[in-house]
């Protein structure tokens, strides 16, 4: 009798362990796929200041694959000039960029053939693309010790971003203040390449100074969202 109730546990117990594996798998079979995670879109600003470290690397390790990724960075980011920039242009440019990869690059005959392609590869003027329409970008002369002041017009609530590259070894810096001559923004650490970032409360008119503190004059490239 006792064999027979022992029997009866064991058929139930293995019983209830199957039918526990079953509803394991029946959940694991029911359960939803994961989706990925939306891809958050471009961001212009970002990428342009991005592509500044970058090919800081590239110089620093006299890197031309580097480089190379650099000026294809800046490359992608649309511009358009908020004036008539000055004579020429400026260091920070996807053309001067991609000529500074084919500096470092020597005489590397297959790297110069890709420098050459990815430089080629799509034209000035984009219309339309992942970064909507970029960035408002000028070119402006900062004379030695001297200043570059402009307005822009911001939205409350929403970033206001400027950034300044200068000519590589100055010392610049970019001053931010709203209507009332209130200090928004000071980005003065002695580098050549300042950055602002304010998201202003009210909507109105802002005041951006571009400081050069260097002794002799900076061809600026100066960026707006």
């Amino acid at each position: 009798m006792l064999k027979g109730l022992d029997m009866k546990r064991k058929i139930l117990i293995a019983s209830g362990a199957m039918m526990l594996a079953c509803g394991g798998a029946m959940a694991q079979e029911a359960a939803p796929v994961a989706t990925p995670a939306a891809v958050k879109p471009a961001d212009p600003f970002a990428q342009a200041i991005a592509a500044r470290q970058v090919a800081d690397f590239a110089r620093r390790e006299s890197d031309p694959y580097a480089m190379l990724a650099a000026a294809r960075m800046l490359k992608q980011v649309p511009m358009s000039d908020g004036e008539v920039p000055a004579e020429g242009d400026a260091a920070f440019s996807p053309d001067a960029l991609f000529a500074e990869a084919k500096a470092l690059a020597r005489d590397d005959q297959a790297l110069l053939l890709q420098i050459r392609l990815a430089q080629s590869a799509a034209g000035r003027g984009v219309t339309a693309s992942a970064f909507g329409k970029g960035l408002v970008r000028r070119v402006q002369d900062v004379g030695a010790r001297n200043a570059y002041r402009f307005t822009v017009t911001a939205k409350g609530g929403e970033p206001l971003r400027i950034g300044a590259i200068g000519d590589i070894g100055t010392s610049m810096y970019i001053r931010l203040l709203d209507a009332s001559g209130r200090q928004l923004c000071l980005d003065d650490n002695a580098d050549y390449a300042p950055v602002c970032a304010v998201t202003p409360r009210a909507s109105g008119q802002y005041r951006i100074d571009i400081g050069n503190k260097s002794a002799a004059k900076s061809r600026t490239v100066i960026l707006s969202n």
